[in-house]
Formats: C-alpha cells, structure tokens, sequence
C-alpha cells in the first residue's frame, strides 16, 4: 500500500473560501473600514455639496455684518452731530430702559407697599 500524505494544498482546496478570509482577513477589514469612512463622508454626510452650503452661509454673514456695521457707523456719526432734541430723547430712553443716570445724580428708588391679599377688606398679613 501506498500512502499519500496530504499536502497543504489539498486542504486549502477544500475550504478555499474560508481561506482567503483566514489569509486575508486584515486586507478585508481594511476594505470594510475605507468603504464604510466614504459612505459615511459622501452619501451620509453629502461632503462636497456641505462646503458649498457652508460658504454661501458665511458670505451671507459676512454681507449682514457689513451691512450692520455701516448702519452702527451712521448711527454713531449721528449721536456725535446729535440736535439737542434727539440726544433728550436717546437719554430718557436711556433712564428708562438700562438705569443710565448722570453723573452728580442722586438715584432714589421708591418701594411699594408689599400687602397681602384682603379678606373681607381686613389684611391677613402681620
């Protein structure tokens, strides 16, 4: 009798397909890998066209803060070319809205009352 012995080949035959996978597998990972980062910056993230997107949402910032800091510009010539009567109106908007008070004021604030309810016109607060 003669008795062959197996070779390698013969068993890399029979599972050829599980051994490309054992032989390769770190290059299929690597694959995995690369095909899952472009799907995720072209399909899922839309890559190309966000830059786009983007840059048309900073010009049209860039436009709006243009146009803000010439309107701050006339307003500012106008307060230091300001009428008498316009810079009483600008100051009691002042007062009323931010406190502004003039140097050499005295601010006086005056509380009212903190009643309680009344039951039958007596208070029940003591």
């Amino acid at each position: 009798m003669i008795f062959r012995k197996k070779t390698k080949k013969n068993s890399a035959r029979k599972s050829s397909l599980f051994g490309i996978f054992y032989r390769y597998w770190i290059t299929l990972a690597l694959l995995l890998i690369i095909f899952t980062l472009i799907k995720q910056g072209i399909f899922i993230n839309k890559f190309p066209y966000v830059l786009e997107s983007k840059k048309n949402e900073i010009n049209e910032t860039l436009s709006k803060n243009k146009s803000i800091l010439s309107q701050n510009k006339s307003l500012i010539i106008e307060l230091e070319t300001g009428s008498e009567p316009n810079m009483e109106i600008l100051e009691s908007q002042a007062r009323f809205r931010f406190g502004y008070i003039k140097e050499g004021e005295t601010y006086f604030q005056i509380r009212k009352p903190n009643t309680g309810p009344l039951i039958d016109g007596v208070n029940t607060d003591k």
